[in-house]
């Protein structure tokens, strides 16, 4: 039926016109046909059945006397019947006892068929020939029917040309109306069409009349004007939504840069703790493998300065992790404090100098310095500087091979340009991009070679920046070794005298004698819910000659108090129950007489800015953040004891 569908409305109506028309005809014709065929062959087989009634009468008589003779003579009487082919005489027992032949060519069975047959050829009848209630044969006729399918082939003819007639007719009867239907139809059509390939919505179809095409044209008219309404929405939908498509892009484009930015910083976050494990774990591993070789056995002399060598410089680089860690803390926090004041560049250099010199010349690495300007005074925290100028000079000397080269450089550039540059690994350009990020390293693997949080650089940069300078990197690729350049704003104040101090506290600080003396009739009470931190206060200010007890809570320091009153208070803020802050507000609440004014400092690990502030605020008159130094606290303890006395 797909091809029909796709024919002109005019065709379809021409082949419903003759299909119809043709369907009709045909089926009138052939039931026609088939009635005169089934009335001609019921006359036909009535006929040939009286025909064999007749001659079995009359051959009763041949057959009882068996007298062949009239039983032909019989038979040869069908001869007036053109249509009949033979006839066939049997007796009883089945013998063919007489014949008649049209022609010739035809010729009797043996025997007498089993019962008449009706073919398209031929007629076959068959009558018992009876002498009363006795059967004495049977008389067989066979008759052509040649009549039969001329009648059927005539009349076949004469439906197929009226059929021929009536379809010629009806062809042309549709070909005149199909133009009142077709035209309107192909009108619109064309209408259609010329919409769709136009985009015009404005075209509109003219109805012929008020019939159901009119009503079609109408209302294919008023559709046209609902889509051109349509279409404008959908075009205002469209660019809302182009716009709307655009920007989840944007936020998509967003959202997985964040998601990569996060798997970055998850992969950083792993990298930094693993390291911050390691180079937190080595240090203490020297401590406590030094500590039990020296509590095991007697050790020369020698190897216990060595030893304890080795104690207070792994405990002064794990003290500088942590440091590094609380820096960037504060500077990510906005917490950092730079105290501004006139500063020589030039001492920094030679402080900072004098700080990594025994660290290269431990790798025999030559360490070249041109300073141009002298004093090269900049406005800045000379603590905070120095610790610039220390962290990009140690990176130096850190990441050159033994036997290599460092090159540094102050001069005066639109204020003063500070340039460090090695012979070292160098850094590959892929990385270059991050090596002031905080905790990023080129290496972070396992298997690296140098140790560190990749927290130097990252540092330096914010200080450099915090004192309105710049800091950049270059390098030619791995193996070329790399360059610094630091630049910082100038002042002038000719003839400042520089004020600055080495306060790196990974450099060993110089021997202190222990002066017995100190603290002489000083009595401190120490209260710190660690029994080693007690240990180590006690041991450290009776070398001072400092009268010195114990309290292991809060609880046990106010049964201190009442038994005697203490010149100094030393105690730690994170403890059980009741912390150092609760215990100094009780302690202030009591009289005088009592020791509410008894000088207190708070001896402890958190080392924050924010603590040191609580810690004021609540009453202690100073904060000294672990580890410390004991002639620094005994120093301390001095002083408080002679201001409280």
């Amino acid at each position: 039926m797909k091809p029909f569908r796709d024919l002109p409305i005019r065709h379809k109506l021409l082949l419903v016109t003759f299909a119809s028309s043709a369907a009709a005809l045909a089926l009138a014709s052939g039931g026609f046909l088939a009635w005169d065929v089934a009335q001609f062959r019921s006359e036909v087989a009535s006929d040939v059945d009286a025909q064999g009634r007749i001659v079995a009468e009359i051959s009763a008589a041949p057959l009882t006397f068996e007298d062949d003779r009239a039983a032909g003579e019989t038979l040869a009487n069908l001869s007036l019947r053109p249509r009949i082919e033979m006839a066939c005489l049997y007796a009883a027992n089945g013998r063919l006892f007489a014949t008649y032949h049209r022609d010739r060519t035809a010729l009797c069975p043996s025997e007498p068929p089993p019962a008449p047959q009706f073919g398209w050829r031929t007629l076959e009848a068959i009558e018992p020939v009876r002498m009363g209630q006795d059967r004495l044969g049977f008389v067989y006729i066979r008759r052509d029917l040649n009549d039969l399918n001329d009648r059927l082939r005539i009349g076949g003819l004469t439906a197929a040309g009226l059929l021929l007639v009536a379809i010629a007719a009806s062809i042309l009867i549709a070909r005149r109306m199909q133009r009142a239907i077709a035209s309107p139809l192909l009108e619109l059509a064309d209408t259609a069409r010329a919409v769709s390939g136009s985009r015009d919505y404005t075209l509109r179809a003219v109805p012929a009349g008020n019939d159901e095409v009119g009503v079609v044209v109408s209302a294919f008219n008023d559709m046209l004007d609902r889509i051109g309404e349509r279409t404008a929405e959908l075009s205002r939908a469209n660019s809302e939504l182009e716009h709307e498509v655009e920007e989840r892009r944007r936020v998509e484009a967003e959202r997985t840069a964040a998601l990569e930015r996060e798997r970055d910083a998850n992969r950083l976050k792993d990298e930094f703790l693993a390291t911050l494990s390691h180079e937190l774990r080595t240090p203490l591993n020297a401590v406590l493998g030094w500590t039990r070789v020296l509590r095991a056995a007697h050790v020369e002399p020698a190897t216990e300065a060595r030893a304890l060598a080795s104690i207070e410089r792994n405990a002064r680089a794990q003290a500088r992790l942590i440091e590094d860690l609380l820096e960037v803390s504060r500077i990510v926090t906005g917490k950092l404090r730079i105290h501004v004041r006139p500063v020589d560049l030039a001492a920094l250099v030679d402080a900072a100098l004098e700080v990594v010199q025994p660290a290269a010349m431990a790798k025999q690495i030559r360490v070249d310095v041109t300073i141009t300007a002298r004093p090269a005074m900049t406005s800045g925290d000379a603590d905070r500087l120095q610790q610039v100028v220390w962290n990009v000079l140690s990176n130096a000397v850190k990441f050159t091979p033994a036997g290599g080269q460092v090159w540094l450089r102050l001069e005066e550039a639109d204020g003063y340009r500070l340039t460090v540059r090695d012979s070292g690994a160098g850094i590959e350009p892929r990385f270059l991009p991050h090596v002031f990020d905080a905790f990023r390293q080129a290496d972070g693997t396992s298997s690296r070679e140098h140790g560190g949080l990749g927290l130097g650089l990252a540092i330096a940069k914010q200080l450099t920046e915090l004192h309105g300078g710049t800091i950049q990197a270059h390098s030619p690729g791995r193996g070329s070794g790399a360059t610094f350049d630091i630049h910082l704003p100038s002042i002038l104040a000719p003839g400042a005298e520089s004020r600055v101090r080495d306060s790196h506290s990974i450099a060993p600080l110089p021997p202190h004698t222990v002066d017995e003396e100190m603290l002489r009739d000083v009595r401190v009470l120490v209260v710190d819910d660690e029994e080693d931190a007690r240990l180590l206060l006690d041991t450290t200010l009776s070398q001072y000659g400092a009268d010195v007890r114990i309290a292991a809570s809060a609880a046990e320091a106010i049964e201190a108090f009442d038994r005697s009153v203490p010149d100094v208070l030393l105690s730690d803020l994170g403890m059980p129950h009741e912390d150092g802050y609760a215990l100094i507000r009780r302690i202030r609440e009591r009289p005088a007489a009592a020791g509410g004014d008894v000088p207190a400092v708070a001896v402890t690990a958190y080392a924050s800015v924010n603590d040191r502030r609580a810690a004021l605020a609540a009453g202690y008159q100073a904060h000294v953040a672990k580890p410390f130094e004991p002639h620094q606290i005994a120093a301390l303890v001095a002083q408080l004891g002679r201001s409280g006395n």
